[in-house]
């Protein structure tokens, strides 16, 4: 208890200085029409996401079926690019799909002659390092 509560005094007497981290994905204004006759329209599935995301950070993207978590996935990994904005993943922009990150879709298709692991593990073999 005394432990606690000598923290809790140093804490005090020297209060935290802003720390300034620089994000590990960051979406800036991002907006996305699925083809270009919807953008045309200004018709967008997705529209002006700001969004940092820190090294070490953990986020959760939930929400019913097909509110948007795949299509973001997809942004984020650049598989998707957006017709606005941009994403950074490592202070780089995103201009196709990454190689550091890797996606499990629902409706994955499978290769029945390998076992779950090697399809898994299939995307490692495929792409150069």
């Amino acid at each position: 208890m005394e432990r606690q509560l000598s923290a809790e005094r140093r804490r005090a007497e020297h209060p935290a200085q802003e720390v300034i981290v620089e994000a590990i994905v960051d979406f800036r204004d991002v907006w996305l029409a699925y083809n270009d006759e919807l953008l045309a329209l200004e018709k967008f599935a997705v529209e002006a996401i700001d969004l940092k995301v820190a090294r070490g950070e953990f986020i959760a993207i939930v929400g019913p079926s097909g509110c948007g978590k795949s299509t973001f996935m997809k942004l984020a990994t650049g598989l998707k690019p957006p017709s606005r904005g941009e994403i950074r993943v490592d202070g780089r922009t995103v201009h196709g799909p990454l190689k550091i990150s890797g996606m499990a879709f629902q409706s994955a298709s499978l290769l029945p002659w390998r076992t779950t692991l090697a399809n898994v593990m299939l995307p490692l073999e495929i792409v150069e390092p």
